[in-house]
């Protein structure tokens, strides 16, 4: 039986569809005019024990917003995991702008990407915000991608599922709209908090608080900058779960991080301003 919430969640849903479509749809001309890496392609960095890793996800694991494939969110997060354990790595990634969690649960791609990886980072959810994807639907699909991996990878390898960045602080919103797609996002996190709770192996690990002085960061704001913020955290974790020869990975977090506002300051994706990310 539905209960009077449940009733009225559904019903807040289905008055806020179009509203969202329209900010999908606003995404979609976004992403055909936005840069993308031009570059070719490098994903191995050099070194002993080298692992093999694989990301699956929408924007980030794309390169939206960054003309180089370096400061795109997979080569910085084996950059700072290689450099934190002084092990050598390799990446694979499937990826597009749009990717939902159900196509990527059913990507023809994704076990051949997956055989012989040492561990999995999963980084979507944006496009399911929008879509309002139901709950229970990325639970299920979340669920089936890991079991995907794992069938490819091995029942054991870790997945990590990195939380939602901070979409209502990327530009201006009407108090009601940026309330509606906070409880988007706080709610697809709490879909994938929950495929972390049900399987032994599988970590979610929060996007890192970002510190704008109540102002959103449509002017303040690098993408390289963003990429980089995400992989800082993600590859924290991801050094735990394979570590190697280098510092502890509960180390040097901070210090890291507060090196994102110089890096946010000047660069080919930003306009000069700076955004402190808070680890």
């Amino acid at each position: 039986m539905h209960t009077l919430r449940d009733r009225t969640a559904a019903t807040l849903h289905t008055l806020a569809r179009p509203y969202l479509a329209l900010h999908l749809g606003v995404l979609g001309l976004k992403i055909r005019s936005a840069p993308f890496p031009r570059d070719e392609v490098t994903a191995t960095l050099p070194g002993p024990s080298a692992a093999r890793l694989l990301v699956v996800g929408d924007l980030a694991a794309s390169g939206y917003g960054v003309l180089l494939h370096g400061m795109a969110f997979p080569a910085q997060l084996a950059g700072v995991w290689s450099t934190r354990t002084g092990r050598g790595c390799s990446w694979q990634t499937v990826a597009d702008p749009l990717l939902t969690v159900r196509r990527a649960a059913h990507h023809p791609r994704l076990g051949s990407s997956a055989t012989g990886a040492d561990a999995a980072v999963v980084a979507l959810g944006i496009p399911d915000v929008l879509r309002i994807t139901p709950s229970a639907d990325v639970v299920a699909s979340v669920s089936r991608l890991v079991a995907r991996v794992r069938s490819a990878a091995g029942r054991d390898v870790p997945v990590l599922l990195a939380g939602l960045p901070p979409m209502t602080q990327f530009q201006g919103l009407p108090p009601a709209a940026a309330q509606l797609i906070g409880s988007q996002l706080r709610r697809v996190d709490a879909a994938l908090r929950q495929v972390a709770a049900e399987h032994v192996g599988v970590e979610f690990v929060s996007f890192p608080a970002w510190d704008t002085d109540g102002t959103t960061l449509r002017r303040a704001f690098s993408f390289r900058a963003m990429h980089r913020g995400w992989a800082l955290a993600v590859a924290a974790r991801l050094a735990a779960v394979l570590p190697g020869a280098g510092p502890d990975p509960a180390t040097g977090v901070v210090p890291e991080a507060e090196l994102i506002t110089k890096e946010a300051v000047v660069g080919p994706d930003g306009d000069g301003a700076s955004v402190t990310l808070v680890a």
